[in-house]
């Protein structure tokens, strides 16, 4: 007999996607767009730092509230039943590699709440209610809409934000939810689960990292970013003494000292940038961070108050070195601009790394060769080498929407992998090219060098570079070069 459904919210289950049998797969699709979802990808294990808001938000409403993430913790899938029959309601990002195993989940608990969200959910949300696969998506940034829904389930009527099916089996979009204007007000995330000191990320060589969010959103407009549809070019940042208030908590708790910032444009307000530095350095803490930021906008004095205060690395997006690239991107800038800001982070000293993407309408054998040329030319730390993929939340998505099979192409989106193609590149010689771009980069003798290098300059990185090269190293070979090919 089944049982009735729960009338109010009380206890809740936040949880990280997994499956039921063998390992997880890369879940770095919906991280990217909302950043919901924890995942174990080429640069490290990253903490789920949207569902440590969700958690955050919850508690603070009064609710119990239990956050596993089988992805990080070792947990076995019994003891998330277990959790998940204690709960009134579960709260689990959706990602397309963990589609089945989320149903089969969730069919086992149609008595509860069951409630997905991110930018791939949002985009399924007709079919995923029609289908009984959860009872209500959240749409947008979620932590106002979730104490809104603990409040005052089972009535979702006036509750901005999302989509649920009413008893009738009509599918409802609600209006959508302002986006946050005082982030302040925002709880800091939980970190109160399991042992976050298994989070970790490349640039530390493996030692244990906490995501801190100092910012939301990006003004600019390249093609490629899932975050542009979720935010619609707006940025929003924290108080800087709200964001070091943060730092202190996770390092007097959680004994991390290892930062990443997880902007996705960290140097777009100056000001912002040397007023956080600052205090970070009026503090007296003694962390190391890096973050994510546009080489085109660089300013010395900012890097310099960066280094003071403790950065150890800044990643830049290059894309490509071919001009007409970057404008179909988005990208609003220049490989000179680029290359200009770089030479500033070496003057400063800085260690810097690269993001490129292959696969754009223009790509030709010449312009991957000049993306190449460009790596080797300026030596950055380390390089990422992605392929051009239209995630769900771009506008390259929105354009190419109707084309796409929406559950079945996305489980290739990682990417390294994609079955949309847009260029002359078909998918098997799009993957060809980001093998030989990786091994020529990881298997030259320059990067052995600046490993053996970095170890000399800091001896007790040698430990953490044993422990996270040879992991990573194997990532790679599995899921770029033992990975089948795509016809």
């Amino acid at each position: 007999m089944a049982e009735d459904k729960v009338t109010a919210v009380k206890r809740a289950l936040v949880l990280n996607p997994f499956v039921y049998h063998g390992e997880n797969p890369n879940v770095s699709v919906d991280p990217v767009i909302r950043r919901h979802a924890g995942q174990e990808i080429k640069t490290g294990l990253t903490y789920p730092i949207g569902l440590g808001y969700i958690a955050a938000v919850l508690l603070d409403a009064g609710q119990e509230v239990r956050l596993l993430d089988p992805i990080a913790q070792p947990v076995s899938v019994d003891a998330i039943r277990r959790d998940a029959e204690w709960s009134d309601a579960i709260f689990i990002p959706y990602t397309s590699p963990h589609s089945t195993h989320m149903a089969e989940f969730f069919s086992e608990f149609r008595h509860k709440l069951r409630v997905t969200m991110g930018a791939i959910a949002e985009n399924l949300y007709e079919d995923l209610l029609n289908r009984d696969f959860a009872d209500v998506i959240l749409i947008g940034e979620p932590e106002e809409t979730v104490a809104e829904l603990a409040a005052q389930y089972p009535d979702l009527s006036d509750i901005r934000g999302i989509a649920y099916r009413t008893g009738g089996g009509e599918v409802v979009r609600n209006p959508p939810r302002p986006l946050i204007e005082d982030l302040d007000a925002v709880p800091f995330p939980y970190r109160g689960f399991g042992n976050q000191r298994g989070y970790w990320d490349i640039p530390f060589f493996g030692q244990p990292t906490a995501c801190v969010l100092p910012a939301r959103g990006c003004p600019f407009g390249c093609i490629y970013c899932a975050q542009w549809q979720g935010y619609q070019r707006t940025y929003r940042k924290r108080s800087p003494a709200n964001v070091v208030d943060e730092i202190e908590r996770v390092v007097a708790e959680q004994g991390i000292r290892c930062i990443n910032f997880h902007d996705p444009t960290f140097n777009v307000d100056a000001d912002f940038n040397r007023a956080l530095c600052e205090e970070i350095i009026r503090r007296g803490l003694d962390i190391e961070w890096f973050c994510s930021a546009r080489a085109d906008l660089v300013e010395e004095d900012v890097l310099r108050l960066m280094k003071r205060s403790g950065c150890i690395e800044v990643q830049y997006g290059v894309e490509s070195a071919d001009d007409a690239i970057l404008n179909q991107l988005g990208r609003g800038t220049t490989i000179d601009r680029i290359r200009e800001g770089i030479d500033i982070t070496r003057k400063v000293g800085i260690p810097f790394s690269l993001y490129c993407i292959f696969g754009s309408r223009l790509e030709t054998a010449e312009t991957v060769e000049k993306t190449m040329r460009f790596v080797r030319e300026v030596k950055p730390l380390f390089v990422s080498f992605n392929v051009l993929t239209p995630l769900p939340g771009s506008r390259l998505f929105i354009d190419v929407k109707d084309k796409l099979d929406l559950d079945q192409d996305m489980q290739n989106f990682d990417i390294l992998h994609t079955d949309y193609v847009l260029g002359e590149f078909s998918a098997k010689e799009l993957t060809a090219i980001v093998r030989r771009a990786y091994r020529s980069y990881y298997l030259s003798i320059r990067f052995a060098c600046m490993l053996l290098r970095k170890c000399i300059e800091k001896p007790k990185l040698f430990y953490w570079m044993m422990k996270s090269v040879p992991r990573q190293a194997l990532y790679l070979c599995k899921s770029v070069f033992l990975r089948g090919e795509k016809a």
